[in-house]
């Protein structure tokens, strides 16, 4: 993982996290969403602070040595301006712009959908154990896993955070954030899947192809 990604993840998402916790508390007299976006503004942080400082742990990177990676991390650079719109645009739009009417319906169907998402990444996460990371890369040791959510989309964790954007978008009944997520960050995405799967591929071979045929990416038993 580059110099520059490792930066972002411990200074410059953290001050951004704190930045959404603010929004969020700014917005959870009035919108249901509020609760999670200080939620996650506030856990992430505590989280870097707890497990780098504390605990010396880079919380980004697994186990074992890599034998093939992505190199300059361009992928991560690729779907961070759609997760920046997906969840800083909903907020704002709704305390200054609300172009759309401030339903209940909408923050019940938004919160569902977040909640959800949330669901789903940390089912994906405790299916792979300590072989998450935020690097695509694949190490020595490393297994394909086909169990748990994996048994039904080949990549969970990343259908968790369409979930949670468009659930914070149509929480917020934000006209940006529901574009963002089909133009910025599922974009951001698909490059992001074709870089680890053509690693995959290359590391896993046939047993790859033949679970790639079974199991959809994104949507099961559609994309």
């Amino acid at each position: 993982m580059s110099r520059a990604v490792i930066f972002f993840l411990l200074v410059i998402a953290s001050g951004l996290s704190l930045v959404l916790a603010l929004l969020g508390l700014e917005t959870l007299s009035k919108n249901l969403l509020g609760w999670g976006l200080l939620v996650i503004g506030i856990v992430y942080p505590a989280g870097v602070i707890i497990f780098y400082c504390f605990l010396k742990k880079s919380f980004w990177e697994v186990n074992g040595k890599a034998i093939q990676q992505e190199t300059g991390d361009r992928s991560f650079w690729a779907i961070l301006p759609g997760m920046l719109a997906a969840f800083f645009a909903p907020p704002l739009e709704f305390m200054y712009l609300a172009w759309l009417p401030h339903a209940v319906w909408l923050q019940v169907v938004g919160l569902t959908l977040a909640i959800l998402g949330v669901l789903l990444h940390l089912w994906a996460r405790s299916a792979i154990k300590g072989m998450y990371s935020g690097h695509v890369e694949v190490t020595a040791d490393q297994k394909l896993v086909t169990s748990g959510p994996y048994s039904y989309i080949r990549h969970p964790s990343y259908a968790s955070l369409l979930l949670m954007a468009l659930g914070v978008a149509v929480g917020y009944g934000s006209v940006i954030g529901m574009a963002a997520v089909p133009l910025l960050l599922l974009p951001g995405l698909a490059y992001r899947i074709n870089v680890e799967e053509n690693l995959l591929r290359d590391c896993f071979g046939d047993e790859f192809r033949s679970y790639a045929r079974r199991v959809k990416k994104l949507v099961p038993g559609t994309w």
